[in-house]
C-alpha cells in the first residue's frame, strides 16, 4: 500500500541524489517532504489509497513537525 501510494513520486528531501518521502521503522512510518505544499501532496496520495483498500488514517495519531534546516553549500 506505502509503495503504491509514494511509487514514482518526486517530493521529498533528496539524500545522496535520491529522493526520500517515507521513513520505516517496525510498525511507524514518517512522510518527509521539503516544503509544505509537497507534504500535503504526499499525504493526499497516502490518504487516496488507504481509502482504496478500505482503510482510514487515524487523524488522532497522527503527529505533523516542521524542522527547518540550514543547508551548508561548498
Amino acid at each position: 500500500m506505502v509503495k503504491e501510494a509514494f511509487h514514482n513520486a518526486e517530493h521529498g528531501i533528496t539524500v545522496g541524489g535520491q529522493v526520500v518521502n517515507m521513513i520505516r521503522y517496525s510498525d511507524a512510518k514518517a512522510v518527509v517532504s521539503n516544503s509544505q505544499k509537497s507534504l500535503q501532496h504526499l499525504m493526499g496520495n497516502l490518504n487516496r489509497v488507504t481509502k482504496d483498500y478500505g482503510m482510514r488514517i487515524n487523524v488522532k495519531k497522527t503527529k505533523v513537525m516542521c524542522i527547518l534546516a540550514k543547508v551548508l553549500r561548498r
